[in-house]
């Protein structure tokens, strides 16, 4: 990625609603339909997997073939002005480091 296109404004996600107005208390057991498009976390105590689905489509097991239950992320944006555990990007001249 170019330096060029680093922003100040970060995106980061959250265990909120997801998609298009997702349920913010409600997950989705491994093998039922998706009901709204977006990203997903499921975790057990070795892992967290993050995954897309679509509208549709069926919840998969998680990476370990056990079933689990999905819970549906939001994309939150924050500005970088408050240093919250950002870092802003330097462009240097090639050959100065």
């Amino acid at each position: 990625m170019s330096q060029d296109l680093i922003s100040n404004d970060s995106q980061e996600l959250s265990f909120a609603g997801g998609g298009n107005g997702g349920n913010t208390s409600t997950g989705f057991a491994t093998g039922s339909t998706c009901t709204s498009s977006g990203t997903y976390r499921a975790e057990n105590k070795y892992m967290t997997c993050i995954a897309i689905y679509a509208a549709g489509e069926i919840f998969r097991t998680m990476t370990d073939g056990k079933k689990t239950t999905w819970y549906a992320l939001s994309s939150t944006s924050s500005s970088t002005s408050s240093g919250g555990g950002s870092f802003t990007s330097v462009k240097v001249e090639a050959g100065t480091v």
